[in-house]
């Protein structure tokens, strides 16, 4: 009933481990072409307009936040 787990002889694991690392390889491939679709992406968005003053509302956003966080330092 109780099956112990088979070890498998040398030929099967060399195929495993071979088909593993081209495994490993390909998802390596992937990557790299995904990095670069990325890459590419962002710098169409930072050659947007909409981007651009987006990104320059989120900074006056931001200054304005910290200056009044300034005033109320300065009040307490």
């Amino acid at each position: 009933m109780n099956q112990q787990p088979r070890i498998p002889d040398p030929q099967t694991k060399a195929r495993t481990v071979a088909r593993l690392r081209e495994t490993c390889q390909m998802l390596d491939a992937l990557n790299v072409f995904l990095d670069g679709a990325i890459a590419q992406v962002e710098a169409e968005n930072h050659r947007n307009p909409l981007y651009l003053r987006r990104l320059e509302r989120a900074e006056e956003l931001l200054d304005s936040r910290k200056q009044e966080n300034l005033e109320e330092q300065k009040v307490q």
